[in-house]
């Protein structure tokens, strides 16, 4: 196809012009998209964090879960267990003191 701004030829799935810089329309953009594709880094810091800090490890298990539901499930499975785990270290240190 060609770009409807420079009319140089760019590639039928390009989302922008690499001559120009211009949107081509085609397809459905979602910005942030190289997001979707990267792992769920918090939902792995809450897991950590969950056996020393409870604390951070509801606040970053709480965080990566609703970000397992935008990038479909990535990080479910570390985020439950944070929550679950700090919940248990929480109930330790609360019978050791």
């Amino acid at each position: 196809m060609f770009c409807k701004k420079c009319g140089k030829e760019i590639f039928d799935d390009a989302v922008v012009c690499p001559h120009c810089g211009t949107m081509t329309g085609s397809g459905n953009v979602i910005f942030g998209g190289a997001e979707e594709k990267q792992g769920n880094g918090i939902a792995i810091a809450g897991f950590i964090c969950s056996f020393f800090v409870p604390l951070l490890g509801w606040v970053f298990g709480g965080i990566g879960l609703s970000r397992a539901n935008k990038r479909n499930g990535k990080g479910k499975n570390f985020s439950i267990a944070a929550l679950a785990i700090a919940s248990v270290m929480f109930i330790i240190y609360l019978a050791g003191v």
